[in-house]
């Protein structure tokens, strides 16, 4: 090009990129401090089964948000085959050490030849000033029964 020297070209190049990068890097997703890829609480529901008078659900549940919970519920409905609400319960996991696996039992009276699905209405006991991580970090679920574990 007339007018510019090689040197000049290679600087306002060198500049375009650099600014380009800059603007590249402000617009990408910051991560929040704490909290990582996959930061959830799993919880499998894994096996159902009749004690006589109730119906044992057996849950299988992991921390992986990177904070221990004191104190994790949840708020469940239980649907019958038909898709009637047959009960609602909060269901008290107690605490959750990170990256621990723990087994909870929940029974609830019936038999579970009547149970269609299971719905995760929400977390429970989040009123307070500093609530649970369970109040905040998604939920990851899975059912190895032929019920639906679902939010």
């Amino acid at each position: 090009m007339p007018g510019y020297s090689e040197l000049t070209i290679e600087k306002r190049t060198a500049r375009t990129l650099c600014a380009s990068l800059f603007l590249l890097l402000a617009a990408a997703p910051v991560k929040a401090e704490g909290t990582s890829e996959g930061a959830a609480i799993s919880l499998e529901l894994n096996k159902v089964e009749d004690t006589g008078a109730a119906c044992r659900f057996s849950f299988v549940l992991s921390n992986q948000t990177g904070e221990p919970t004191d104190t994790t519920s949840y708020e469940l409905v239980l649907f019958s085959t038909d898709g009637v609400i047959s009960q609602m319960s909060v269901f008290d996991f107690g605490s959750l050490p990170v990256g621990k696996t723990v087994v909870r039992q929940f029974e609830l009276p019936g038999s579970c030849q009547t149970a269609g699905r299971l719905l995760v209405n929400g977390p429970a006991s989040c009123q307070s000033d500093r609530p649970s991580v369970h109040c905040s970090a998604p939920l990851s679920l899975s059912s190895r029964t032929s019920l639906d574990l679902t939010q």
